[in-house]
């Protein structure tokens, strides 16, 4: 009879296993645990009262071992469901830091996102800024008539013959200061004559 009481005991433990849920809710959890941990003293009550029981019996030591074997084999299953209750919610807790983690990573994305396309929308502005004053560089520049293209390399050739005149003038210039300055300083050499140094001292 007893066996029986245990047989249904682990079925009924096995339905309340079976009736965990396949995601994580904490109120579950949380009554989930208040269930085993009162099973498990009512068990621990009950073989405790069917231990002392035994000792009433003739075959003392079979009855104990019959006990203490449904005794171990109920807070097993009570200790596996509550394992699958740690499981699930280390699994969850796992989830939980995993969702905050891609959350951080998506808003550090976001906000390097926004900032390349704050830098190229910069670009794009400095760029139709440059075509703008490139633009109206050119409109500045009077049109050319139609005798245009015959008067550039004319005008070129005279802007660069003009560079060269003026080049060989200062170069001129410099040389005449050049020789001006050697001619001063023969001058002032002649007026001042021949210098007289003194004989190096006899050594004793």
């Amino acid at each position: 009879m007893k066996y029986l009481l245990s047989l249904c005991c682990l079925c009924l433990l096995g339905l309340a296993r079976a009736q965990l849920p396949a995601t994580y809710d904490p109120a579950f959890d949380a009554r989930e645990r208040e269930r085993i941990s009162a099973e498990r003293a009512q068990a621990v009550q009950r073989y405790s009262g069917e231990e002392a029981d035994c000792y009433q019996r003739f075959a003392v030591n079979d009855c104990l071992r019959d006990v203490r074997r449904q005794r171990r084999v109920a807070l097993e299953e009570l200790r596996r469901q509550e394992i699958i209750l740690n499981d699930a919610q280390r699994a969850a807790i796992a989830v939980e830091q995993q969702r905050r983690i891609e959350q951080r990573q998506a808003e550090r994305e976001s906000s390097a996102s926004q900032a390349e396309r704050d830098a190229a929308a910069k670009e794009q502005a400095a760029r139709v800024q440059d075509a703008q004053r490139r633009q109206a560089e050119r409109a500045a520049v009077p049109p050319a008539g139609p005798g245009a293209a015959q008067s550039t390399p004319n005008a070129g050739a005279a802007a660069a013959a003009a560079r060269r005149a003026e080049q060989q003038k200062a170069y001129e210039e410099r040389q005449r200061r050049a020789e001006e300055r050697r001619q001063e300083y023969e001058r002032r050499q002649s007026q001042q004559g021949p210098r007289t140094s003194k004989p190096l001292p006899v050594p004793p």
